[in-house]
């Protein structure tokens, strides 16, 4: 059996969910309960008509023995209508029995019921933890993604000027290897070599002056590692007529002794040479001399 509170938190329950409460009235409220208050005004009706017998019964016993069969025969009516009744009274005693059993499998479902609650209560309150720890590993994640950041931002700038003061060391070395060459091949230097940047930058641009006394002009493009790739563009971009109207509008109006300089350079890079014509130059010397002036 349920003690009070129970019971209380039972129709708190039934209160809150109306379909609940429904479907419990529809069980406990059976067809026999529903019929029980026609069956009382029936039993009702019964003991009136028994009082009346047995006012008749006293009129017939004062009116004689005519009278005491018709009251026997209430009686007997009345006796069949309070068997009926008792047979009635056990049927319900029955149900009751049936409803206080669906109501004890009811207040144990609501015990179930609590219980799983409460395990989904203490599931959430893991699941809060672990969500907890998660955002702290977040944190720690994104404190060291941007540590990581600053640390590449740092090299980035380290390897962006260890490439610019690269980029200078080979630019000065090709410009002092062509000198050399050059003025072993007889041409006097007008100027020191310069750079100039004119929509992609010429690393080596010296002034020159041959020995018939004809000013040309030496450029040079100059890589670290020098590729057949590379040779192959910077011969192009020195054939096209629209750099050489920029180079005269420069002060570099031409013709031109067009050089290739590689601290490295692969196969290809002196194959290419010899097919486009140009010179290549190394740390150490000539390697292989232009074919020819480039006029614009």
């Amino acid at each position: 059996m349920i003690d009070y509170s129970e019971f209380r938190q039972w129709m708190d329950t039934l209160y809150r969910h109306p379909e609940w409460r429904e479907e419990l009235r529809r069980v406990v409220l059976t067809d026999e309960i529903l019929e029980l208050p026609k069956v009382l005004d029936k039993t009702a009706e019964i003991v009136q008509q028994t009082v009346i017998a047995v006012q008749e019964l006293i009129e017939a016993h004062k009116r004689g023995e005519e009278r005491l069969k018709q009251v026997e025969i209430a009686i007997a009516e009345l006796a069949e209508a309070q068997k009926r009744t008792e047979q009635r009274v056990e049927e319900l005693a029955e149900a009751q029995k049936r409803t206080e059993e669906r109501v004890e499998e009811l207040a144990e479902a609501q015990k179930r019921t609590e219980e799983r609650v409460e395990e989904l209560a203490q599931a959430q309150k893991r699941t809060e933890e672990r969500v907890e720890e998660l955002a702290q590993a977040q944190k720690r994640t994104e404190k060291w993604v941007k540590e990581l950041a600053d640390a590449q931002h740092g090299l980035g700038v380290a390897v962006g000027a260890l490439q610019k003061a690269f980029g200078a060391t080979v630019e000065e070395e090709a410009a002092s290897v062509v000198e050399v060459v050059l003025r072993r091949k007889g041409y006097r230097i007008l100027q020191p070599a310069f750079t100039l940047p004119l929509d992609g930058e010429i690393d080596v641009v010296l002034p020159l002056e041959e020995p018939s006394g004809r000013k040309v002009w030496a450029v040079v493009e100059a890589k670290a590692r020098l590729s057949q790739r590379d040779v192959w563009a910077w011969s192009q971009r020195m054939h096209e007529p629209v750099w050489h109207q920029r180079l005269a509008e420069k002060g570099c109006p031409g013709p031109y002794l067009v050089y290739a300089y590689g601290i490295r350079m692969d196969l290809g890079a002196h194959e290419a040479a010899q097919r486009e014509g140009i010179g290549l130059l190394k740390s150490d010397g000539e390697v292989l001399p232009p074919a020819a002036l480039i006029e614009p």
